[in-house]
């Protein structure tokens, strides 16, 4: 049918092949004569293009490709999966979902019981570390705040734990107070109690086994119906009910460091209720038992002293029974206000086996051995006095005084002095006898020197000899003047008025040294029998410094030597002719117009050189018998002839071999050197500097800059020659 482009209007509808295609009115039938609906279709549709509907009822299978619903849902055919921005609805039948890790486990039973199955459980956390947590990990460190619970039943909290009521063994530190009653409850063995733990209220019943106390233990009250068996440790306060007596057990071992004296005394100690011979402070009132009752003790006797030495043994109040070392023996002291205040415990027969006790009686043992800390005071003292006394002693003191008396004795002094008297003695002093002091003063009150002799009106004298007569055999050491036209008032003599010689002596290397005033030395000799005029250090055994004048004749046997302008007045020296063998030295300036010498030494001796100049090695320059010249060295290396311990600078260039340079460094005939009878081919090759990358990479300039451009390295890491371009090292190969 050829293609009409025409418009027919059907009044009446249309109608193909009976059902095929029915139009009647608005609405359009396919397989149908009867349409219901706009468009009523019975039978399969396929759709190529777009469809747009607002509404589409499908009442039986719809198949597609693909649907997509606005920009929400999705429906993929291929893979089957819907996507939308969410689900809502009854989800009960829903099946094969995912997993959760919490398991219902008494499904049917009338409730609910869930479980985790993954693990810990966390809340206020991403990372709980217990069977729960809450919050941060008391595990961590530093430690986090938080509460752990664990399957075992242990919680731990960073915070305050608050309950009505705890129930079983508490276990760990408990920080702050305890309120509350606790029921027939016992501190485990290895329980401790914290530094500041206060706070016990009610009638609580607490059994302690043992306290173990490092330092001193004080408890205000404590009332105790059994305490045989106390742990001491350290210093250790021991109360009991008054009238009431304590057993304490002793036994002996080996003593170890935690002895008072371990490594003195004898090798055994004392062991009270097993502790090594602890230091105790007993109350007065109270009696103290040691039971003796052990076999170790058998062997040791057990008492105690006055003191740690066992000079002197305590008895009063001490009560002995039994045999030591076997049952029911035992040594008891009672303490009383009149006890001293500080005793020993210790063996008859070894010793340093114990240690000492304090009794807080305040009493001051006056028969024995005290020692003080501070000042005391009393009506008198009677009785030998040993050791300082600092401070002023008034009245009368009786009786051999051994020791330093520090202050002003006001009175006679009749008997000898042991040690140091330190004050004044205003009185007449037959004899001294031997004295120490830190001055002596004869004829004033001040010394102002260690020993001050003073005499205002005439000369103050020193005498030291054999005779009581000043002038005979004596040697007098005197000021302020004598018989002599040259001692006045303000002399000083020293005479020897024996016939002997007068000798000075030294036995070191010191020198003899004659100064006016404190830095005007005038003359030394040395104690190698130099002498110098002018000069403290003479070299020679005349050296003058200044102008000299010889009146008479002047010999010198040997040679003369002059260090300076030797000028000679009305006097004419002949020409100098002859070999002069030896050094000459000449501090200035020496015209020389012909010079013939083995060596030559300019600022010091040749030294086997041919040439030398300068002493100082860093300035030195030299040419050695070979030929060799050094610069700036004493020594020259093997096989170099010119050895220069320095940098050197060519302001025209370098040439090795035998032509002259064709540019300014030129090693090219360096191949033709001929030099020791031989060839020098075989080497004729440069080395630059060997470095590793480590030594390549810290290389700077001379002024301490960047490396130059251009700068050519052989890499020792690499094995390759490597140039710097400014900016990093290349390869050259």
């Amino acid at each position: 049918m050829p293609n009409i482009r025409k418009t027919f209007n059907f009044r009446d509808g249309v109608q193909v092949d009976d059902e095929v295609l029915v139009v009647t009115g608005d609405r359009v039938g396919i397989g149908t004569t009867s349409p219901d609906k706009s468009l009523d279709v019975r039978g399969n549709v396929q759709v190529v293009g777009i469809v747009t509907a607002d509404n589409s009822i499908i009442s039986g299978v719809g198949t597609f490709g693909g649907v997509k619903l606005g920009s929400g849902i999705i429906l993929d055919a291929t893979s089957g999966v819907v996507t939308a921005t969410s689900f809502k609805g009854d989800g009960s039948t829903l099946s094969n979902l995912p997993t959760s890790q919490w398991v219902d486990i008494d499904v049917g039973l009338g409730f609910t019981s869930i479980y985790n199955a993954g693990g810990n459980v966390g809340i206020a956390t991403t990372d709980p570390r217990h069977g729960l947590q809450i919050g941060g990990q008391v595990n961590a460190t530093p430690q986090q705040d938080g509460v752990g619970i664990s399957s075992l039943g242990h919680i731990k909290a960073t915070g305050i734990i608050t309950a009505s009521t705890f129930n079983g063994d508490l276990t760990g530190n408990v920080t702050g107070d305890l309120t509350g009653t606790a029921s027939n409850a016992t501190l485990a063995a290895t329980a401790t109690l914290a530094t500041n733990a206060q706070g016990l209220t009610g009638t609580p019943d607490i059994t302690v086994r043992n306290i173990n106390s490092a330092g001193v233990g004080t408890i205000a009250t404590l009332g105790v119906t059994d305490f045989t068996t106390p742990t001491l440790k350290g210093h250790s306060t021991i109360r009991s009910i008054h009238g009431s007596t304590l057993t304490l057990t002793v036994t002996v071992a080996a003593k170890t460091s935690a002895h008072r004296y371990n490594g003195q005394g004898g090798s055994n100690a004392f062991l009270i209720d097993g502790v090594q011979a602890p230091f105790l402070t007993l109350t007065p009132g109270r009696a103290y038992r040691f039971d003796l009752s052990d076999g170790t003790t058998a062997t040791h006797p057990f008492r105690f002293y006055y003191d740690a030495d066992r000079t002197t043994e305590y008895t009063t109040g001490v009560t002995a029974v039994g045999t030591q070392g076997s049952a029911g023996a035992y040594r008891e002291i009672l303490v009383s206000d009149t006890t001293p205040t500080v005793l020993h415990y210790g063996c008859q027969s070894h010793a340093l086996m114990g240690n000492g006790f304090q009794t807080n009686s305040n009493v001051l043992d006056t028969e024995h051995n005290s020692t003080v800390r501070g000042t005391m005071t009393a009506t008198s003292f009677v009785g030998p006095l040993t050791g300082n006394v600092t401070g002023n002693l008034t009245g009368n003191s009786n009786g051999t005084h051994t020791g330093a008396v520090t202050g002003n004795v006001t009175g006679n002094l009749t008997g000898g002095v042991t040690g140091n008297l330190v004050g004044i003695i205003t009185s007449t002093v037959a004899s001294i006898g031997v004295a120490t002091g830190t001055s002596l003063g004869i004829g004033t009150n001040v010394a102002n020197a260690d020993i001050q002799i003073h005499d205002a009106t005439g000369a103050s004298s020193i005498v030291i000899g054999k005779n009581s007569a000043v002038a005979d055999n004596n040697l007098q050491i005197r000021y302020g003047g004598g018989a002599s036209a040259f001692s006045d008032s303000e002399a000083l003599d020293i005479i020897n008025h024996g016939d002997g010689n007068f000798n000075y002596f030294i036995t070191g290397i010191s020198s003899f040294v004659w100064h006016r005033g404190n830095a005007n030395p005038l003359m030394a000799l040395s104690s190698t029998g130099s002498l110098g005029i002018g000069i403290t250090q003479p070299q020679h055994k005349l050296s003058v410094d200044g102008t000299s004048k010889i009146t008479g004749v002047a010999t010198f046997t040997n040679a003369v030597f002059i260090d300076g302008v030797l000028t000679v007045q009305d006097a004419t020296i002949s020409n100098l002719t002859g070999n002069v063998t030896g050094n000459i030295k000449s501090v200035g300036i020496s015209t020389i117009q012909d010079l013939e010498s083995t060596s030559i030494g300019i600022g010091l001796t040749a030294s086997g050189n041919k040439f030398t100049v300068n002493n100082n090695v860093a300035e030195r320059f030299f040419i050695n018998n070979g030929g060799n010249v050094g610069v700036r060295t004493s020594l020259i290396t093997p096989n170099i002839e010119l050895d220069v311990n320095g940098d050197a600078r060519f302001a025209h260039g370098l040439v090795v071999g035998v032509t002259t340079g064709l540019c300014a460094v030129d090693f090219s005939n360096c191949v033709d050197i001929f030099a020791d009878n031989a060839s020098r081919a075989a080497l004729s090759y440069m080395l630059p500097p060997k470095v590793t990358n480590a030594q390549r990479n810290s290389l700077t300039s001379r002024t301490g800059g960047a490396v130059p451009s251009g700068a050519i390295i052989y890499n020792t890491n690499t094995n390759k020659l490597q140039v710097w371009n400014g900016s990093s090292w290349n390869d050259c190969f």
